[in-house]
């Protein structure tokens, strides 16, 4: 069964990251194709969109986002979930770091500073591993903002909750991998592919060679799992009476 939130997340991630960033794109031209007749519809945007029409997007989207419907200053996402929160929270410091500009910074910090810390305890750890890419992501942003002082916060916050969710690898069954939540026996595929760039993103930071390997480990680990179908397609997860 295809995790569709997962799938929905990393979907985006692809696309975005591959239109901002031409040398992670392929080198071939995309080829057009119809998806939901979006290419003939007027009524639906291209689904090739050009970095012009992403970043146009964009710059309509987050004051939406962002605005007095949404956001609160001091409940930060106040009708999202917790993780959905974190994500949110994640795109609009990635967008601040896109565009240069530090005016939603302090919704970052908003956020961070309402975060219910010790409820995300017993949160699953795809969830204690978006809190720690999102600490990661407002680090280093208020690195090169005139924000030095946020710098020591976010990374306390990233590397508590990745050792929380450190907790969470297991070798016992199915060889390895991460378990979806704590008292879970489910190992998933958007838990650890978190893993996976949550580790690497913080041997980047704090040089720690156990970070290098728990990543390369993971990898390893998932890319063997079978949860990666023949045609490239990831599914949710692995049973763990078969490990398939």
């Amino acid at each position: 069964m295809a995790h569709m939130r997962a799938g929905a997340i990393l979907l985006f991630v692809v696309i975005f990251l591959s239109k901002s960033f031409p040398s992670l794109a392929s080198s071939e031209e995309p080829q057009p194709t119809v998806i939901n007749k979006c290419t003939t519809n007027p009524n639906f945007p291209d689904p090739v969109a050009s970095l012009h029409a992403q970043l146009g997007r964009l710059n309509e989207s987050i004051p939406v986002l962002q605005g007095p419907d949404y956001f609160s200053a001091t409940f930060g996402f106040p009708t999202a979930s917790q993780w959905t929160s974190t994500v949110l929270a994640t795109l609009m410091i990635e967008y601040s770091r896109l565009v240069n500009d530090s005016q939603y910074f302090s919704d970052f910090v908003a956020v961070f500073n309402n975060e219910s810390v010790p409820a995300l305890f017993f949160q699953g750890n795809d969830d204690k591993l978006w809190v720690c890419l999102a600490c990661l992501r407002g680090a280093a942003f208020a690195s090169t903002h005139d924000s030095q002082q946020w710098v020591q916060p976010f990374l306390n916050r990233a590397h508590f909750f990745y050792n929380l969710a450190l907790l969470g690898w297991n070798n016992a069954t199915c060889g390895g991998g991460m378990f979806w939540r704590p008292f879970s026996s489910y190992k998933n595929a958007v838990t650890n592919e978190l893993w996976i760039t949550a580790s690497i993103s913080m041997y980047q930071i704090f040089g720690e060679s156990s970070m290098l390997e728990a990543a390369l480990q993971g990898w390893t680990w998932f890319n063997n799992s079978g949860m990666i179908n023949s045609k490239g397609l990831v599914n949710d997860g692995i049973n763990n009476n078969n490990c398939m």
